[in-house]
This record gives structure tokens, sequence and C-alpha cells, in this order.
């Protein structure tokens, strides 16, 4: 996965600090840091760090972060933005991270698609949380996302899981193209399975939609939900 992402990293870190990311900052983040704050958790994890934007909300809460990157540009632009804090930063994915670190809470954003070993990534995030320890995770949604974005064209059956490496842009920067990001399409049934084999119990399922006022600023409403949000226990 380091490749994937380390070209991208600076772009990333200007499309969110600048407030043209709208969907990273008045959606994802203000989801997944109120759904990890409800559970008042004294440590977390987050998995697949990106620029750290995520974590240092959470250090702001008083929450001891572990961020974990294995992309090297990510993790150099995460040092940066994270630099004034506490957060410990580390360049490695969950599977290689020290199997005697545990955590009440894990959370990963937009990672569990790009994955190639879906199965293998839930149990690694297992070995790494206490029992009845959460785990939070969002994914583009599967019913839905493929409607917006086109990537399978008329080769897409929901049922049936593909895999292909695609370009996007974000809906306020069409300059700047993040490419050869790996994309499995998953029936929904294929994570909630693999989590249950994996030993998670299903906590809570969000399909975000933003309210009116924020879809005002995309310029057009959003006509499904683009992405879903799992909450999880340990069991």
């Amino acid at each position: 996965m380091p490749h994937r992402w380390c070209n991208s990293a600076k772009i990333r870190r200007e499309q969110i600090e600048s407030g043209t990311d709208l969907t990273f900052n008045e959606v994802f983040k203000p989801l997944i840091v109120s759904r990890i704050k409800r559970l008042s958790p004294s440590n977390v994890l987050e998995v697949g760090a990106g620029t750290g934007h995520i974590s240092i909300e959470l250090f702001k809460l008083g929450i001891s972060v572990t961020a974990i990157e294995p992309s090297l540009g990510m993790y150099e632009v995460a040092q940066d933005v994270l630099s004034s804090t506490d957060v410990r930063l580390v360049n490695c994915t969950s599977f290689e991270l020290e199997k005697d670190q545990i955590y009440e809470v894990a959370f990963s954003h937009l990672v569990a698609h790009v994955v190639d070993d879906l199965s293998g990534f839930f149990e690694s995030i297992g070995q790494h949380l206490e029992k009845n320890g959460h785990f939070i995770f969002s994914i583009p949604h599967p019913c839905f996302y493929n409607e917006y974005k086109g990537f399978f064209g008329d080769e897409y059956n929901y049922m049936v899981p593909m895999t292909k490496n695609v370009s996007f842009t974000i809906t306020k920067d069409s300059q700047n193209t993040i490419s050869g990001v790996p994309y499995h399409h998953r029936p929904l049934s294929e994570y909630f399975n693999s989590l249950v084999e994996s030993g998670f119990a299903i906590d809570g399922f969000d399909e975000t939609y933003p309210d009116d006022d924020i879809q005002k600023k995309y310029g057009s409403k959003w006509k499904t939900p683009r992405y879903c949000v799992f909450t999880c226990k340990k069991l």
C-alpha cells in the first residue's frame, strides 16, 4: 500500500486544510469523532491515519491516540500535522503493529475497501482490541457508490465482488486527480459476514447523508448515501 498514496499526500493535506474536501471536513470527521466520543475511550488506535487530521481532533478531546500509516508520503505529512501533539505515529500496517498494543477503540477511515484480505484485516484489528472494545470504520456505500462514480460501468453487479485500480477527484477540486487506488467492491453481506467470522458484533450502522445546509455547498444534492460507517464490538 505505501506507494499508492505517497504522491497524493500533500494534495490531500491541502484539500483538507483549505476546506476544499467537504466530505471529509463536513461529513466524515464530525461523524467519526462523535461516534468515538460517545464511547468515552481513554485510548484509541487509528488504522490508516492518512494526513492525521482525525487523530488531531481526538487528541484535542484528551484521548491518548496511536496512529499507524503505511504510506511513507502520508506518514511524513501526518508527522508535520501532528507535530504539536502527543499522538504516537507509527509507519506500519495493522498486521505489523506490535502484538502487545491493546486499545479500547480502533477506527479506520476509507481503508477497508482498499485492502486485499478483508477477513485478515478485521482479524488484525481484533488482535489489538480489548474484550468489548469497539472498531469503527467507513467505506464507500456498496449499494450506491458505483452509481455515483461509475467505476465498473456496465460490468457492475452488486452481488459480485470486483476489483479495479481507480482514479478520482473530489467535488470541489477537479484539478487534482488521485490515481492508482485499488477499489474492492464487495456486497454489504461480505462485510457483515467477515466481521462476524472475525469475532465482532455489529453495534451500529450509519449511512452518510449530509443535511440540507451542507448539501448546498456541493452544488447538487446527493441522491443516495455515498458512504457508510460501521460500529462493531469485539466479543
